[in-house]
């Protein structure tokens, strides 16, 4: 039901800054508490960054410290910020290696990752 109440109120791209159509959203579950079939996951978009690297838009805002397994990598809450009735929640994973060209290519494995067909 979710999917489809996030389809028709924000299925534009104007509510989620995507003006021009071209952003790419993954349908994750967190597999800490769900099994990878589950149905109950939530629209990620990938942003790549070496501060948070996954962004999500929810009804609720997650608690300060909330871990996510996706896509076999944890994640935490980076950043939270109300937007309208949504909140856009940055999600930054934890373990990335100091250095940065290990970090970068730890990252750079999470996008296309989420860019296959199948994902994780």
């Amino acid at each position: 039901m979710t999917l489809v109440l996030d389809h028709a109120i924000f299925g534009n791209g104007y509510g989620l800054a995507s003006p021009y159509f071209d952003a790419t959203y993954h349908w994750l579950v967190d597999t800490s508490i769900e099994e990878r079939h589950g149905r109950n996951g939530r629209l990620y978009n990938f942003i790549g960054g070496l501060g948070a690297q996954l962004r999500s838009f929810e009804w609720f805002a997650p608690p300060a410290g909330t871990r996510r397994v996706l896509c076999g990598r944890e994640f935490v809450v980076f950043q939270t910020s109300r937007r309208g009735l949504r909140v856009d929640v940055s999600w930054a994973m934890t373990g990335l290696p100091r250095d940065l060209d290990a970090a970068n290519a730890q990252i750079r494995a999470l996008g296309s990752a989420l860019g296959k067909a199948t994902p994780c």
